[in-house]
């Protein structure tokens, strides 16, 4: 895992309240499986948005995007992207 994948994962470890280590959780697991239910992925999104100073598009709180680490991961990555070529 990359740095920003641990970082995504620490926060869905904390959601799920898992006991394992973040990189220990697997990344394409469903976030259901990982135990995190519809009210923790409400508050990820909120803790994702405090992590990374940004704002999740309406469009980007999906099923698809909130499936696995991998997903949210994927998607933190071109938000951050995209900032940072509309700053430069």
């Amino acid at each position: 895992m990359d740095p920003l994948m641990v970082s995504v994962a620490e926060a869905v470890r904390r959601r799920a309240q898992a006991p394992q280590p973040a990189t220990a959780l697997d990344p394409d697991a469903e976030l259901s499986s990982l135990g995190v239910s519809s009210l923790g992925v409400a508050g990820l999104v909120g803790d994702l948005e405090e992590m990374f100073a940004f704002r999740f598009p309406d469009d980007a709180v999906t099923p698809e995007v909130f499936r696995t680490i991998r997903s949210l991961t994927d998607t933190v990555r071109a938000h951050r992207a995209q900032q940072s070529q509309q700053a430069g």
